[in-house]
């Protein structure tokens, strides 16, 4: 928002101050207007919209207090500053606890004016702003209408104001890498690096390598010196996905920093410093970890300063037709436009999507294809994987009991499946709701 675009509303009764603050703000660039009363004011209100109004704080009738109630009344996206004379600051802190964002003493400092307007203004755009990437996070991912949802985009919302390690927990594609972003987006670091590390992929070694970085010769192979990812991260935010996946020598080495808010490359006995902000993600019961003793409790304490828990889909089925309806147009919004049947709707509600929003979108990226000559999407398009619960042998499930099984004999007969299938065993990991590096333990010893 430029100076041209921010409208202001001068309120005072004296018609000399109103023409030198109005000349001064027009002089300034702003859109400016002015009033000679509180009454005058509000019939304005009812016809214009203005960002910014500035009112004396005694006016004839209604006072400036009784003018900022009746704003606040009506619209939040209205900031109003309030003038006041000198024996007259504690009306004015007054105004504060109302609503008002801010109060000048007269006389007036035009210079002081101009700040304080100013840092409104950044104020209004970080509203505007945060308000904008609550929609997207809407649009992109947290589609619907369901409370669950709806508290979700709250929380990301309230983590993004402080600067708070967060925890994002919730199962295999609910959205927990969105979410990191869409909070550092909204944060005051948006404008700083977002730095992802993804614990499923690297073994400790690479793990710390990549995290702190490397002097030239500390290892075999490390030719040239390399930044980690912490340093990349400085003044941004980093994301850990899978937390739980660490070693516990790792999760040691992540305390410190945290604490130390340091670190030292590998082979360097140099402490860097940082400012960086850590979100971490896990599909895990960490506190179920701790307990158990496999993952310290004092790290926990540490990036737990605020909890996001993702819902899975099974939870806001209500969302299903409105994320089914966006996933069909998302891509396809020239060359698809068919609409989908009730049976293959009832058929995606009833499914219980243990791959969650992300196996949601690949059954409606594959009934697409599957529907090019037909004219709606119909049930025989929906193809769901045999994890239904409903559906996994048998309408209710009862034909995987035809004999005595474990649940690791069922697991391997379901992970058997899947891989005959010709699935990755990254596909398999969003299906079951798992890492990849427990997909890869868990099929070490499967055939298909």
């Amino acid at each position: 928002m430029d100076n041209h675009s921010v409208s202001i509303l001068i309120v005072d009764d004296d018609v000399n101050y109103r023409t030198i603050l109005s000349d001064f703000l027009k002089n300034e660039g702003y859109d400016v207007d002015s009033a000679n009363s509180a009454e005058e004011a509000i019939n304005r209100l009812e016809k214009d919209f203005f960002n910014i109004i500035i009112s004396d704080l005694k006016l004839p009738q209604k006072t400036g207090i009784e003018l900022l109630k009746t704003v606040k009344s009506r619209s939040e996206d209205v900031e109003m500053i309030i003038l006041t004379a000198f024996g007259s600051v504690d009306s004015a802190v007054a105004a504060l606890k109302i609503g008002a964002c801010d109060y000048l003493v007269k006389p007036l400092s035009l210079e002081e004016l101009s700040i304080t307007i100013k840092r409104l203004i950044e104020k209004i755009n970080l509203k505007n702003y945060a308000s904008y990437f609550k929609r997207e996070i809407f649009k992109r991912f947290f589609i619907g209408k369901s409370k669950a949802a709806a508290k979700v985009i709250g929380d990301i919302t309230v983590a993004a104001k402080s600067n708070l390690n967060v925890l994002i927990t919730g199962e295999s594609g609910t959205g927990k890498e969105l979410s990191a972003n869409m909070l550092h987006r909204l944060s005051s670091r948006r404008d700083e690096p977002f730095i992802i590390v993804d614990s499923c992929n690297l073994s400790e070694n690479l793990f710390e390598s990549e995290l702190f970085g490397h002097e030239r010769g500390s290892f075999t192979g490390a030719d040239v010196l390399k930044k980690g990812l912490l340093e990349y991260a400085d003044k941004g935010t980093l994301f850990i996905d899978e937390i739980g996946e660490v070693s516990g020598i790792i999760q040691s080495k992540l305390l410190r920093i945290i604490d130390t808010k340091s670190f030292r490359r590998v082979g360097s006995s140099k402490n860097l410093f940082i400012d960086t902000r850590i979100i971490t993600a896990t599909n895990k019961n960490l506190k179920k970890m701790v307990e158990d003793g496999n993952f310290r409790g004092d790290l926990f304490y540490r990036i737990s300063g605020f909890i996001i828990e993702l819902p899975p889909l099974r939870e806001r089925k209500e969302d299903i037709p409105h994320l089914a309806h966006y996933f069909m147009t998302k891509e396809n919004k020239v060359q698809f436009s068919k609409p989908i049947s009730r049976l293959a709707m009832d058929k995606l509600v009833d499914y219980d999507w243990p791959g969650n929003v992300r196996e949601l979108k690949n059954v409606i990226e594959r009934s697409i294809v599957l529907s090019e000559d037909k004219e709606e999407i119909t049930e025989d398009a929906i193809q769901l994987e045999i994890s239904n619960r409903k559906n996994f042998d048998g309408r209710d499930g009862s034909g995987i009991f035809e004999r005595k099984l474990s649940i690791k004999e069922i697991e391997e007969k379901y992970l058997s499946y899947l891989l005959s299938k010709g699935y990755t065993k990254a596909e398999i990991a969003d299906i079951i709701g798992e890492s990849e590096r427990s997909v890869y333990r868990k099929l070490a010893g499967v055939k298909i």
